[in-house]
């Protein structure tokens, strides 16, 4: 009995292990391919990059990610799950409508200038020809649905003029922050995009806010 119990335990440790490993390697593999999808476009990219930039043998690779789309959606996924995190974090706070789109403004754009896996995922899917735009562009959609809900939520609390239409100026943050976005990533791969945020940052509390603010 003790023997057939030793022999259990110790399957269950090699599973464990084997586990572990392989969630390591699949890290490794995404790693790679951020740092492959940031320097190269979807069409450039090969498998054969994201193995090498990662030390991982294209076998390992091709057990984990069967091709190239499957990569990108990998991508894709954790950039979401991690600009995710960005908003839900601050949308859990008790602040104001206000204070609340400032701080998520702030977050993601340190987020997207420190994370290269995130802006790999942006750069995947600002190019044409991936098939994945149906996964890239779900984010913005719903980052102009959630200001217009804080804007309108601002107008309630006192924090935002009423009189504004929550919509359009909803619209408004969207193109300032993606048009800073846009150029930091132009200029510099985005190292300048909190920077550059915050010099917009009090044209957009000056049109939002409802009460004169430093």
């Amino acid at each position: 009995m003790k023997a057939s119990d030793d022999m259990a335990a110790e399957g269950r440790r090699t599973a464990r292990v084997v586990q572990e490993r392989s969630i390591s390697t699949r890290a490794e593999l995404l790693d790679g391919a951020a740092r492959v999808f940031s320097r190269l476009t979807y069409a450039e990219a090969r498998l054969k990059d994201v193995a090498d930039e990662s030390g991982i043998s294209a076998g390992s690779m091709y057990f984990h990610f069967g091709n190239k789309v499957d990569l990108a959606q990998a991508i894709l996924q954790v950039q979401q799950e991690r600009m995710t995190a960005a908003l839900t974090e601050v949308l859990e706070q008790e602040l104001t409508g206000l204070d609340a789109l400032l701080a998520i403004a702030d977050r993601l754009s340190q987020l997207i200038a420190s994370d290269i896996t995130v802006q790999a995922g942006i750069k995947l899917g600002l190019q044409p020809g991936t098939g994945l735009d149906a996964d890239a562009n779900g984010p913005y959609f719903e980052w102009i649905r959630i200001t217009e809900s804080l804007i309108r939520q601002g107008g309630e609390d006192g924090s935002i003029k009423p009189e504004l239409d929550a919509a359009a100026a909803a619209e408004y943050v969207n193109v300032v922050f993606v048009g800073a976005q846009l150029l930091s990533e132009i200029e510099d791969t985005w190292a300048s995009f909190p920077e550059r945020f915050q010099r917009v940052r009090p044209h957009i509390v000056g049109f939002l806010s409802s009460q004169p603010r430093d």
